[in-house]
């Protein structure tokens, strides 16, 4: 039991100090995107989180020299995208707007209707005024034109108009 317990202590010292030996970066950047669209009332807010990590190592060399240059050596890119926030809201000022101008417009369209069949009847009006005097005329202008000048004879109607 001794040595197995010796062994594993042995064995967890070599890789505590085999971990805390390794150099490895890990640089994160992180970019919040916010777009805000409106299409009529609605309002939609996206958030869109993307981060890119690069995750690499750091190469020294294996002399026994002081201040050693080193290199970094990038081995993984991860690209992620997260939708933080989707919301789709209704802006109530816009949308009491579109319906007073709605409200408007319907109230615009009757009183148009309105004037336009006032108009027809006044030109109705107009039109029946002015076939009333040309049957006046043409019953004046008929009467002017069968009086016959004394001492003519009546005009006989023929049939057929032969």
């Amino acid at each position: 039991m001794k040595k197995i317990t010796l062994a594993l202590l042995a064995i967890g010292a070599c890789i505590f100090t085999a971990e805390a030996q390794e150099n490895k970066t890990i640089k994160e950047v992180s970019t919040v995107k916010r777009e805000v669209k409106r299409e009529g009332s609605q309002v939609i807010v996206k958030e869109v989180e993307k981060v890119e990590q690069v995750k690499g190592a750091i190469i020294v060399s294996d002399s026994e020299e002081e201040n050693q240059f080193f290199k970094e050596d990038a081995t993984k890119v991860d690209d992620e995208n997260k939708v933080i926030v989707d919301k789709v809201t209704i802006d109530e000022e816009n949308e009491a707007l579109i319906a007073a101008e709605k409200k408007r417009q319907e109230e615009e369209l009757i009183r148009s209707q309105i004037e336009a069949k006032a108009r027809a009847e006044a030109q109705r009006k107009i039109l029946e005024q002015q076939k009333k005097e040309r049957m006046d005329a043409l019953e004046k202008n008929r009467a002017r034109l069968e009086k016959r000048s004394k001492g003519t004879g009546k005009l006989k109607k023929k049939k057929n108009n032969y």
